[in-house]
């Protein structure tokens, strides 16, 4: 269930807001990065976004929006383009008067933060997006340094939150929790209409991810094969792309469901094909607070979601069904129920979608995002640090650093 943050402003001046991540193409985190920037403004907050890899779907609404943008020119941890990125950066926060530097991502997290304390931006906030154990050893490594330089980290659910403090034993307070937040002029739950290839269709089951061993789709796959045998008239819809799609039709072809299944390349913004499905499956094996469940939700779908990370936070009772993890057989007793119970997937569905309207659109998320800003900074600019802790922070810095 989600818990409210009260929103307090310690002051109404507008802060220089720095939002770095490693590229702004199609993704959840490019995404997030994107919604934040183009809504911060509203909240007293001057973005600024920087990213190594310019260009892509974000950058350009990034750019349409009139919001600046820089290339930080870093090509590998391992060359001297970090020392040429440094330079950059730090020539842009001086002259730009960036009070805090946000990382989103962990190449960002593990560049970005430390550079930004040893050059003395007042806040540096890191991000956690995701679970550690699907990052390599040594990023898992540079990450617990950066947890003791960063001012805070962000978090994008309460999942994610408790494990940082019981399995790297972050400290509670030094993370912040902020939803995200979904765009209601695009992902909403009105004029619900089928795409062509599903006007037929007597149920639409769906997800929208990337093709990835994490997402766990093959149980999906799967549970929708026994649905099928039930009724031929059932489709499932696979919005994504990645290194398993080709095991995945492979999949669908040997359950004979090959022709009730429909491959839809990832796409920048999937809400009409949201639309067009009854049931959104999220069978992820790991996951924090998955945006393609969110959207879902809003657009009307009736959600069903793996108990792990962020989702039993997303889906509060009777909006939607929890299933555990790695379970076919109870996923494919949940979609056979909703197939049965139109009424039910109906009233689930726009039951989620009020949901998601009352507390996570993208207005929500930025004025939470906005108040984290204006906290940490305001405890920075009234905190004496002592000579030892000064040490700390420029030891632990130039460690991580170091370590790339």
């Amino acid at each position: 269930m989600i818990q409210e943050m009260p929103l307090t402003t310690l002051s109404q001046d507008r802060i220089p807001v720095l939002m770095l991540a490693r590229s702004l193409d199609v993704g959840g985190i490019e995404s997030d990065v994107s919604k934040f920037a183009r809504h911060l403004g509203e909240q007293g907050i001057e973005p600024h976004v920087a990213t190594f890899r310019p260009g892509g779907v974000r950058w350009s609404e990034i750019e349409a929006a009139g919001l600046p943008l820089l290339t930080v020119p870093v090509t590998s941890f391992r060359s001297k383009s970090v020392v040429d990125g440094a330079r950059v950066l730090r020539q842009y926060m001086a002259e730009h008067n960036i009070q805090v530097l946000h990382a989103f991502d962990i190449p960002a997290d593990v560049y970005g933060v430390p550079l930004a304390r040893m050059l003395g931006v007042p806040v540096t906030l890191s991000s956690q997006l995701s679970y550690r154990v699907l990052s390599p050893p040594l990023m898992r490594t540079l990450l617990a340094v950066v947890d003791r330089v960063a001012t805070g980290v962000f978090v994008n659910c309460n999942a994610v939150a408790n494990y940082l403090v019981s399995n790297w034993k972050v400290p509670r307070k030094r993370i912040h929790v902020c939803y995200n937040g979904y765009e209601p002029s695009v992902f909403h739950s009105y004029d619900r209409r089928r795409v062509e290839f599903l006007s037929g269709a007597s149920t639409v089951i769906g997800t929208v991810a990337l093709l990835r061993p994490e997402k766990n789709l093959n149980i999906l796959i799967e549970a929708f094969s026994r649905l099928h045998r039930v009724d031929p008239a059932v489709r499932l819809v696979i919005v994504g792309s990645g290194p398993l799609k080709s095991e995945l039709e492979q999949q669908a072809a040997a359950l004979q469901v090959g022709d009730a299944c429909l491959f839809q390349q990832t796409i920048a913004l999937p809400a009409e094909w949201m639309r067009s499905m009854d049931v959104f499956v999220l069978p992820s094996l790991c996951e924090s607070f998955s945006n393609a469940l969110l959207e879902a939700m809003a657009c009307g779908c009736c959600p069903v979601a793996s108990r792990v990370g962020g989702s039993p936070e997303l889906i509060p009772d009777g909006s939607g069904l929890l299933f555990e993890s790695g379970d076919t057989n109870q996923l494919a007793e949940i979609l056979l129920y909703l197939h049965r119970n139109p009424s039910e997937r109906q009233r689930m569905g726009q039951a989620a979608a009020a949901f998601v309207r009352e507390h996570l659109t993208i207005q929500k998320a930025s004025a939470r995002l906005a108040n984290i800003y204006r906290e940490l900074l305001g405890r920075s600019n009234h905190e004496n640090r002592d000579a030892n802790g000064a040490t700390s922070i420029k030891k632990h810095s130039t460690a991580a650093m170091t370590l790339l």
